[in-house]
């Protein structure tokens, strides 16, 4: 036999009431409140709501069909939320209006009421409209991000692949054409920076690939109007050691220093070395060419040398060529260009 379990105390059920974060309205037949707990007073930012009629909470727009919506609910009573799929809002003091949400359950104590829970939805509704904002940016982001790989992944390569083309034609060319097609070459230079801008600007450069594959795409693309393609070697933690300013600088530098051996050097064979020496980053470019005077000239009339020596020196570094035999023993041929930065 179960135990009888006594009524709780009707103080007690009041405190409760009282106590809820909700607000709470007892209203009668004709909508009437005849009780409101404390926290539908903070609600409605009035001193008192006993009395008055449950209409004047709603907003002017909508108060005037409340009556006749009462009545229908008073027709057919049933313990459910009010206004499914409505956006409804209750009228407060000065005129403010609150988004909220309200549950009726009609109750019979002498005579028929409805009491109706009213929750603020202003914080949920702050919290769903900032989840929204922040899809919409990380969409936004995303975007970014597609598009700076494009530019990064597509139109730089092609870009490149186009200096070295012309590059290497203009070797073959005459003194007047030349001369033109280094303008070129130089047009191309200031295109692919204000790329390379817009990729840094579009926060891409955290999400590139490993270093290595980045070079050895660059010497694949060389070795096209080299004829030959170039070893290349990474001795230390370059990697970790590089900015990405200073890694973009470098692998623009490299291009452009395979691009030269193309130019001018005549060269079968070449060598690129990049590593961690002392607290520099080294890149060293070895070819078995004409070697640098006469190449050397052929640079000094470009911009090639020149470029390759502001890239370095924006950083601190610097970039010289010299004869291979000043550098390795023996009776060698061809140049060796060393271009290093700080880190």
């Amino acid at each position: 036999m179960s135990a009888v379990v006594a009524p709780p105390d009707p103080s007690l059920l009041l405190h409760a009431v009282e106590s809820a974060p909700d607000g709470v309205l007892v209203v009668d037949r004709d909508g009437t409140i005849v009780y409101a707990n404390r926290a539908m007073h903070d609600l409605a930012d009035v001193d008192e709501l006993v009395g008055t009629s449950v209409d004047q909470l709603v907003p002017g727009a909508a108060r005037d069909r409340h009556a006749d919506l009462r009545a229908m609910y008073n027709g057919a009573p049933s313990l459910r939320p009010m206004g499914v799929g409505l956006e409804l809002a209750m009228q407060c003091a000065e005129g403010k209006t609150l988004p909220v949400e309200v549950s009726l359950s009609p109750i019979q104590f002498g005579q028929y009421y409805v009491v109706a829970t009213v929750r603020d939805l202003s914080e949920r509704l702050d919290n769903q409209q900032r989840l929204a904002t922040a899809h919409e940016q990380l969409a936004l982001v995303h975007e970014r991000e597609r598009i700076g790989r494009d530019l990064h992944d597509v139109v730089l390569q092609h870009l490149y692949g186009m200096g070295l083309t012309v590059q290497a034609t203009a070797s073959l060319a005459d003194e007047l054409i030349q001369k033109r097609l280094e303008d070129v070459i130089d047009d191309i230079d200031g295109i692919i920076s204000e790329v390379r801008t817009i990729v840094f600007t579009l926060g891409t450069s955290g999400q590139r690939g490993a270093l290595g594959q980045e070079l050895a795409d660059v010497v694949a693309q060389a070795s096209r109007v080299l004829g030959f393609t170039p070893s290349l070697r990474m001795d230390g933690p370059v990697e970790s050691a590089l900015t990405d300013e200073i890694r973009t600088e470098m692998v623009a530098s490299m291009r452009e220093a395979l691009g030269n051996v193309a130019r001018h050097a005549k060269a079968s064979k070449a060598q690129v070395r990049v590593e961690i020496f002392g607290g520099d980053v080294v890149m060293t470019v070895v070819d078995n060419g004409i070697g640098p005077d006469e190449d050397e000239m052929a640079l000094r009339r470009g911009h090639g040398l020149a470029n390759l020596e502001n890239r370095a020196s924006k950083f601190g570094g610097s970039c010289t060529l010299r004869s291979r035999s000043d550098v390795e023993p023996g009776d060698v041929s061809g140049a060796v260009l060393r271009w290093s930065v700080p880190f």
